[in-house]
């Protein structure tokens, strides 16, 4: 890896600026019902859960095939006896075997200043390892079966001694909540892009921050259909538009033409780099690199929860919406605007309901050409925003006037609610005014 690819992580890392990606290929500590036999780390729970399918199907008179889980789990669950109930049983069972706990892999990540882990795997190995290091992490998990209230906001706490691990395909805890089979990987790549349930935003949030960097560990993407996945992955998540990422994988034993065009492959439309070398000793030289610059940045930020707003203005005033999204990400916002967040063949109704029921503020920009638009979905933004400031204690719609209004140019809806002036001659004095106001206010509602 280059230099400045390590400087890259490290600093990350040191600033709290880092996610760790797992995947399920990460191997685990295998004990034996013989004492005589010591303890191994060659495999990973997929690849024990894989076997046991393999070995069910078998005694059956049934020809397993399919090299990967998703592969053979979807056989299963379409085997006449067996079906999906009986592949999640079994999930559950191998995911929570006393019979393996976290590995050296394991044991290295936890070690490391993570504040947020998203991982595909679904057992508990990295949770016991973070609590065998002292830490107190925070499980949550993506019910693709659910709604949206199966699928809850939670808050960040956004320090490496309290993580969040966020289960995106469901926790071995909760097997209704499993992705196992092809079917279901499918299920859970219409559901996240659909928003049907949405992944909470509080997750999204975090996710998407400015300045963000990504380490993927333990996907397995010398396997096409993970390589696949991941990909997806990177692009559902929208991890494309974030910082850049490092992806560490061995990939000694492919030939050097299938290496390249893996690299290749991450390379054209996202920003992963690809360290070829075996995890565990990637992880040992991340470490020393962090001690040696001298470890975490206690002071680093924290992932949240911050305050998040809704942007609403007429298509004329784009440059200006634009201006105002820039300053509250500066500020650490999260601001929201449906150039970024809305496409072609939304439920525009849907998306916007939502993306405002979970905005703190609804910042409207109170110009001429809103004004104009008597017939114009900026007005069911305000609408709606509206009604959610009937539910918020405070102050939630802020019109921000950047033009001289004549009475008869003002609208009915906006003059309940208290103005702030937005000039374009003094914008940096006017928006650290409206950001100030919205700061304290937010403030003495956490309270």
């Amino acid at each position: 890896m280059k230099e400045r690819h390590w400087n890259n992580l490290v600093g990350s890392l040191r600033h709290g600026q880092c996610v760790l990606m797992l995947g399920s290929e990460i191997p685990v500590r295998t004990s034996s019902a013989d004492p005589k036999i010591a303890p191994r780390e060659n495999t990973s729970l997929a690849e024990e859960l894989r076997q046991r399918l393999a070995r069910e199907l078998e005694e059956d008179a049934r020809s397993p095939s399919g090299n990967t889980l998703a592969a053979l789990a979807q056989q299963y669950e379409d085997t006449e006896g067996f079906g999906p109930n009986t592949l999640r049983a079994t999930a559950e069972m191998v995911f929570r075997s006393r019979q393996y706990s976290p590995s050296t892999v394991h044991e290295k990540l936890a070690a490391l200043p993570f504040s947020l882990i998203v991982t595909t795997g679904q057992d508990a190995s990295l949770a016991q390892a973070l609590k065998l290091a002292g830490k107190t992490p925070i499980t949550q998990r993506y019910h693709l079966r659910g709604d949206k209230r199966d699928n809850p906001e939670f808050v960040l706490p956004g320090v490496p001694s309290s993580p969040v691990v966020f289960h995106l395909f469901g926790n071995a805890a909760e097997p209704s909540s499993l992705v196992l089979s092809e079917n279901d990987v499918l299920d859970f790549l219409i559901r996240v892009v659909s928003e049907r349930p949405p992944l909470p935003n509080s997750l999204l949030r975090a996710l998407k921050r400015v300045g963000q960097s990504f380490l993927f560990v333990g996907f397995g993407i010398r396997h096409w259909d993970l390589r696949v996945l991941l990909k997806v992955l990177l692009r559902a998540l929208e991890l494309n538009r974030s910082g850049p990422a490092i992806a560490a994988e061995p990939l000694s034993s492919l030939l050097q033409p299938d290496r390249d065009e893996m690299i290749l492959f991450y390379q054209r439309g996202t920003r992963v780099e690809l360290e070829d070398d075996d995890v565990g000793a990637f992880l040992t030289k991340l470490s020393e690199r962090l001690q040696a610059d001298g470890g975490f940045v206690e002071q680093a930020a924290s992932l949240g929860p911050r305050p998040r707003v809704f942007i609403s203005y007429a298509r004329e005033d784009s440059d200006l919406a634009s201006r105002v999204y820039d300053a509250l990400q500066k500020e650490f916002f999260e601001p929201w605007l449906d150039r970024e967040s809305l496409e072609g063949g939304d439920d525009w109704n849907e998306r916007i309901e939502a993306d405002l029921d979970s905005s703190d503020f609804a910042l409207v920009l109170y110009t001429r050409a809103f004004c104009r638009k008597t017939d114009s979905y900026v007005n069911k933004e305000v609408a709606l925003a509206a009604e959610r400031a009937l539910r918020v204690r405070g102050s939630f719609m802020i019109p921000l006037r950047a033009d001289d209004l004549t009475g008869v140019d003002r609208v009915d809806a906006l003059r309940k609610y208290d103005e702030m002036e937005l000039r374009t001659t003094a914008f940096e004095e006017d928006i650290s005014k409206v950001i100030s106001t919205m700061r304290r206010e937010y403030q003495r509602r956490q309270r």
